[in-house]
């Protein structure tokens, strides 16, 4: 699923919780995103910063979920996953057996992934943090080759705690 698919159906808990975040924590990004999803519909980088924050949200939510943002919306959940969620990542990859620098980011991925693992792995994931934001890395996670691995896409498609479909 693409990152612009994930913002049409992540739930809006999610959404908010997401910018809320990245405006609080990541402002440069936060403000930079709003600058370059607006210079896509030709306003003025002021426009959308002058707006209260619920319209800012909104308005970021819609753009988001706008094929054309793909790129902006890949970035800002790849900053969110590896800043805020960098224990996640580590947990799940170490269950896996993967090799990563030590901040969850991996440089060589496995052609298969062992269904007996990832199915541990996931419920654990399920069992520690909220299930939008483990929806959202498992999405992002099987993105990250070009034909994803089918022993998660059968997760993806099937369990039901997956938050987006």
């Amino acid at each position: 699923m693409k990152s612009y698919s994930i913002f049409q159906k992540a739930d809006e808990a999610t959404v908010t919780a997401f910018l809320d975040w990245m405006r609080h924590q990541e402002r440069g990004v936060y403000r930079a995103a709003l600058r370059e999803l607006g210079a896509l519909k030709k306003l003025r980088p002021q426009y959308m910063t002058q707006k209260p924050v619920a319209e800012q949200y909104a308005w970021l939510h819609k753009m988001l979920s706008w094929k054309p943002a793909e790129t902006i919306a890949d970035h800002l959940l790849q900053v969110w996953l590896i800043r805020k969620h960098e224990e996640m990542l580590i947990s799940f990859i170490e269950k896996l057996g993967i090799a990563h620098n030590g901040h969850g980011v991996v440089d060589v991925l496995p052609e298969t992934l062992d269904a007996d693992k990832l199915k541990e792995a996931v419920d654990m994931l399920f069992a520690k943090y909220p299930a939008g934001a483990v929806s959202i890395y498992l999405h992002m996670f099987q993105n990250q080759t070009e034909t994803g691995w089918p022993e998660l896409q059968a997760i993806l498609d099937g369990d039901e705690r997956v938050t987006i479909r």
